[in-house]
């Protein structure tokens, strides 16, 4: 059913910023959350640098006893939904408790609490397991956490789907609102970098400059040289375009659609070519004009190159005035990095703006399109199609569009 669900409150912790003006304030100037973060390098050789979230003050967002149990992304997940629901103008305890859902998206969880707790079993044994911990170490935990903090008691999911667990946690929230399952939704996902992430993707040779050259990012750049990890999280309040309308709630966007899709790809890399998923992206965009497409590239010369000629097809003809964009040049590379692409997007609808391509300098030649500027672009936008593509070649697209 193409049912429109409105997006009306955001809630972002980031490495460009924590709430939602900071996080369009940095993107919008092209500001990049990528640093020399001295706690996760390698002892020696790269990475020396990630896009960790930082000065981010759990404690002042948080306000029930369940604090010093949460794990660091239990507490990013509870910090941006309150951060959601206060932009949507939301209080939770006026809420019927059952009739709020939660949908997150995260592709490994509390992957640094897994680690220390197994650390632990591993040199002391069995009765050195912390019981306390344990709950943390289930991949729903941050949406327990979340649920708990506000005493919501609706439909609680949570996906894990790769690098596209952000975007599928999003639209199965749709999904939720349009079939009546709850009236409000908090959807989104979120992702830690931890030393043993750090270290899997460097033996992988997955990371920028290992083959050579920079350390950066810098996605549909022809220098670019692999991706750099980061860390965040999104969560977007989602209720019916009515709901909203009727009591006066700033719509961001409106989420017409959604799609999922899958191509031949290696276990444990992306695609080379993408075409199985044009029908599925075709049927999303029924014939209408899309302004922006906001893909999920993130500096690896395969994924980067797959989405452009993805894009390239599905637009079919020369489509000058379609803008391109990917934010991981700014917020790195992670599991649940679509739902700030979603978040983005919406903001990009609702400020008609062009979110930039951080670090761009050298775009790839002959696209059928206009990549995006160094900085954020004044635009006409109607519609943005968002686009992910995951290792494995699971793959998710949301149309948005501006409200009416």
């Amino acid at each position: 059913m193409r049912v429109p669900v409105a997006v009306t409150g955001i809630g972002i912790v980031s490495s460009i910023g924590i709430g939602r003006d900071a996080f369009w304030s940095a993107l919008r100037e092209g500001r990049s959350g990528i640093a020399p973060i001295e706690g996760l390098a390698r002892a020696s050789g790269l990475p020396r640098v990630t896009a960790a979230v930082r000065d981010f003050a759990a404690k002042e967002l948080i306000t029930s006893q369940q604090f010093r149990r949460m794990d660091r992304l239990s507490r990013m997940a509870v910090a941006a939904s309150r951060l959601a629901l206060t932009d949507a103008g939301i209080a939770p305890d006026a809420l019927p408790g059952e009739r709020v859902g939660v949908v997150f998206g995260t592709a490994l969880g509390d992957i640094e609490d897994s680690m220390d707790h197994l650390q632990r079993i591993f040199t002391r044994g069995p009765a050195a397991a912390s019981p306390m911990v344990f709950p943390n170490l289930v991949m729903n935990a941050a949406a327990g956490y979340v649920a708990m903090e506000f005493g919501f008691t609706g439909v609680n999911l949570t996906l894990a789907q790769a690098e596209v667990s952000g975007e599928h946690a999003v639209a199965q929230g749709c999904d939720v609102v349009r079939s009546g399952r709850a009236d409000v939704v908090l959807a989104g996902g979120g992702d830690q970098v931890t030393p043993i992430l750090v270290e899997g993707y460097h033996r992988a040779r997955a990371l920028a400059g290992q083959r050579g050259g920079r350390e950066w990012a810098s996605p549909y750049d022809t220098g670019r040289t692999g991706i750099v990890l980061g860390e965040g999280t999104a969560i977007l309040v989602l209720e019916s375009v009515a709901r909203a309308r009727a009591r006066g709630a700033t719509i961001y966007a409106t989420i017409d659609g959604a799609r999922s899709f899958s191509v031949d790809a290696p276990r444990y890399d992306w695609p080379a070519r993408a075409d199985a998923a044009l029908p599925a992206l075709q049927t999303l965009l029924d014939g209408e004009a899309v302004d922006l497409l906001v893909g999920g590239a993130n500096s690896s010369r395969r994924l980067d190159r797959c989405e452009l000629a993805l894009f390239a097809r599905l637009l079919a003809a020369p489509a000058a005035d379609v803008g391109v964009t990917s934010i991981k040049g700014a917020i790195g590379e992670f599991g649940a990095a679509g739902a700030l692409t979603v978040a983005a997007a919406c903001l990009a609808l609702r400020e008609q703006t062009i979110p930039p391509l951080c670090n761009l300098r050298s775009p790839e030649p002959d696209a059928p399109f206009r990549f995006c500027a160094p900085r954020g672009v004044p635009a006409r936008l109607r519609r943005a199609l968002v686009c992910g593509l995951a290792r494995g070649g699971s793959g998710v697209a949301l149309s948005l569009r501006v409200s009416s």
